[in-house]
């Protein structure tokens, strides 16, 4: 029993800086754009390491590595305001010396469509705005009241054929992959 106890600690101690734990951030660039409205399942892309991961003080990998990854899911945007979507995994890391470590990783911030909640509350707004200037032209009594109503109809009918926004991934963009699971990379000599 003591002899197991002092290996455990043994190992404990020999934590090495290439031993790269879950839950480490990556900052990398995309390398060609993906996106909700053209990307498909298992679609394929690379990244680059926008700059290096650094350690305990030691470079473990340098800017410029690769990371491969791939699409899992896409929703496209649709009619009704929703937005598309897109949930990607990361897969592989490509060192300089052109050997390959399976990795796992995914996006350390979900997506999101540029959408504004403000677009829709407008498009009422302005289809009432037009109910009301149509109603009180019309001279008939209470007609401002009937056209705010009619306008509000109609704008809420008009938000809600909106089709909703795709969401992205554009080449050039940073971001950050967040490693899900622990990876051990050799030494290297950069």
């Amino acid at each position: 029993m003591l002899f197991a106890i002092s290996v455990s600690f043994a190992c404990a101690q020999t934590s090495s800086v290439y031993d790269v734990p879950a839950g480490t951030l990556i900052s990398v660039r995309m390398d060609n754009e993906i996106n909700s409205k053209i990307s498909s399942v298992s679609d394929t892309f690379t990244t680059t390491l926008a700059e290096p991961l650094i350690i305990h003080d030691v470079v473990v990998l340098p800017s410029g590595t690769i990371i491969e990854g791939k699409i899992e899911r896409v929703k496209r945007a649709a009619i009704g305001g929703k937005n598309g979507n897109l949930i990607v995994s990361f897969e592989v890391l490509r060192l300089a010396d052109g050997t390959k470590r399976a990795i796992e990783g995914v996006l350390a911030k979900e997506l999101k469509a540029n959408a504004s909640p403000k677009t829709k509350t407008l498009t009422v707004l302005g289809a009432v705005a037009i109910g009301v200037i149509g109603g009180a032209a019309s001279k008939a009594q209470n007609g401002a009241l009937i056209g705010a109503g009619v306008g509000a109809g109609a704008g809420t009918i008009v938000a809600l054929l909106q089709k909703g926004k795709d969401v992205s991934i554009q080449a050039d963009q940073r971001f950050e992959i967040r490693l899900t699971k622990n990876i051990f990379l050799p030494p290297q000599d950069y």
